[in-house]
């Protein structure tokens, strides 16, 4: 697949469905555009990838390691492999998520 339309691809539940993304894989690469309600709270977690998180609309105070700021449209989280990171959407949020290496739990 050459060409997507991230919102076309079938919906993926995370965390128990409270965020809900619709994400794309390359070989050694995932992308997602994920919708998040206000007032959701991302449990502070880590994991092997390297994660960036693009804020498309809404804030959304996050956490990166012992680094705390409201991510606003524009704005990106950067976060290194096994870094514990997470927050609270103070609006609803749409974001999108970058992984590398791919997020084969996420297929």
């Amino acid at each position: 697949m050459s060409f997507a339309t991230l919102a076309s691809l079938p919906v993926k539940a995370i965390f128990n469905g409270i965020i809900r993304g619709h994400y794309a894989h390359l070989e050694r690469m995932t992308v997602g555009e994920v919708e998040l309600d206000a007032r959701t709270t991302v449990p502070i977690h880590q994991h092997l990838h390297e994660q960036m998180t693009y804020v498309i609309s809404g804030r959304f105070e996050f956490t990166v390691g012992d680094e705390t700021t409201v991510l606003e449209p524009g704005m990106a989280a950067l976060i290194p492999p096994n870094t514990p990171h997470g927050g609270v959407t103070l609006t609803a949020c749409k974001v999108i998520d970058i992984f590398a290496p791919v997020r084969e739990d996420y297929r």
